[in-house]
């Protein structure tokens, strides 16, 4: 069981931190937003409204979370076989984070008032997403299946030999 929470802990702070950067960009967005409103004068912009300005932040880090925690839970508790298999693991998270990235399109779409560009570039990230995820499967998944390179061999036993 604690190998299991480890991996659900590092998935769901990967998540976090990968949900991180899109509401970093949606908050620096809505403050030059803002600050051009203050200086200008309102400009039509959907940003100007704090409300969908919060969806956008708060929508973007529930979907990062919601990615970590179903890869994390999923590396906890396939098969060992598939977890430390390299291609087969990259192969799962990726389609795990690039299906699940489409909640991004959905918060963009709600917080733009169906904006072509936040869709089209939500659109544009889904498989960027889902290689960072397969690229950090490794990371997510070693507490299941120990550092990198001990899950070749036998316990106790030097994957490579000396010499």
């Amino acid at each position: 069981m604690g190998k299991s929470r480890a991996v659900l802990r590092r998935g769901l702070v990967f998540g976090l931190r990968a949900g991180a950067i899109p509401a970093g960009a949606c908050a620096v967005l809505w403050l030059v937003v803002m600050v051009t409103r203050y200086v200008n004068g309102p400009g039509g912009s959907t940003m100007e409204d704090p409300v969908l300005a919060a969806v956008a932040v708060l929508g973007s880090m529930a979907v990062g979370a919601s990615i970590g925690a179903v890869v994390g839970l999923v590396l906890a508790y396939a098969p060992l076989r598939l977890v430390s298999s390299g291609p087969l693991r990259a192969l799962v998270c990726f389609v795990l984070a690039t299906a699940l990235a489409f909640g991004e399109v959905v918060v963009m779409a709600v917080s733009s008032d169906g904006g072509y560009g936040p869709i089209l570039l939500a659109l544009l990230a889904m498989p960027f997403v889902g290689a960072v995820t397969a690229a950090r499967s490794e990371h997510l998944a070693a507490a299941r299946i120990g550092p990198a390179g001990t899950h070749l061999g036998r316990p106790g036993q030097c994957p490579v030999p000396p010499g």
